[in-house]
């Protein structure tokens, strides 16, 4: 499977020039299958505007979660505006739920059209923990610590797994032993790394992590690559390139993870 970074930042796209190299958009990952070219799309934050299936593609949107920006560019996504594309859209089933968030993302003054008035409306699915088949996918889903709740995703793949844990704080052993055994070698893992060591002791209970943290899971789960993702808005590309440096201290095959940047498993 081909992984393709479409939006790397947290809370808000900061578009500013010293941030230009890692990108601007907030969470959405594309995957592809080039076997069978089958997408699968994780989050729907602004990246996903950039993320342009075939017009005849089977194509399945999975949420962790439904904090703005992980939902923000879900108007814009170009497979709405295409009946052609065989579209499935899946959400997580979570405390914080509530079944009217879909049509009151699309309702006025929100949004010119109505979700049912798109050319392309799927119905949500609701996911659970658990293993499930999506969109021609093997999936397993986890809870993470997130304020309202959100779920890591373990895709399966014939090179290696990807995991992709964007939202999560360090710290409750209920919700990190779990996830440990969940992401336990995986080739690749992506992990919420919005602020410092220095900076995270002042946001606890915000629902993040630092780099540092990453870096040492990374490790105790023996992972094949790590993605430090969610970057800070205003974080600079010197300051990612930095955070970088250090992290391979801890764990060398970890970078910070670009808008645009796509790597095989």
């Amino acid at each position: 499977m081909r992984v393709s970074f479409r939006g790397v930042r947290g809370s808000v796209p900061w578009d500013q020039p010293d941030g230009a190299e890692h990108g601007c958009n907030t969470a959405c990952i594309e995957i592809l299958d080039e076997s069978t070219g089958a997408v699968l799309v994780l989050d729907a934050g602004s990246g996903i505007c950039g993320v342009t299936p075939a017009p005849d593609a089977n194509v399945a949107l999975v949420l962790t979660h439904y904090h703005w920006d992980h939902l923000l560019g879900l108007p814009y996504f170009p497979a709405l505006a295409d009946s052609r594309c065989a579209l499935s859209l899946y959400a997580p089933a979570l405390p914080s739920h509530d079944p009217a968030w879909l049509d009151v993302l699309f309702r006025e003054p929100f949004h010119p059209l109505p979700y049912r008035a798109l050319p392309n409306h799927p119905a949500p699915r609701m996911i659970a923990p658990g293993r499930a088949a999506i969109g021609g996918f093997e999936v397993a889903a986890i809870a993470l610590n997130h304020p309202g709740g959100a779920f890591a995703y373990r895709v399966a793949g014939r090179g290696g797994d990807f995991v992709f844990a964007t939202d999560h704080e360090f710290g409750m052993p209920e919700y990190d032993e779990p996830f440990a055994a969940f992401a336990e070698g995986a080739a690749a893992v992506v992990l919420d790394a919005q602020f410092t060591p220095d900076e995270r002791p002042r946001y606890a209970g915000w629902g993040h992590s630092d780099w540092r943290q990453c870096a040492e899971f990374a490790v105790a789960t023996g992972a094949g690559a790590l993605y430090l993702f969610h970057h800070k808005p205003g974080r600079t590309d010197a300051e990612l390139r930095e955070i970088e440096r250090d992290a391979r201290r801890v764990f060398d095959a970890t970078r910070a993870a670009r808008e645009g940047h796509t790597f095989t498993i």
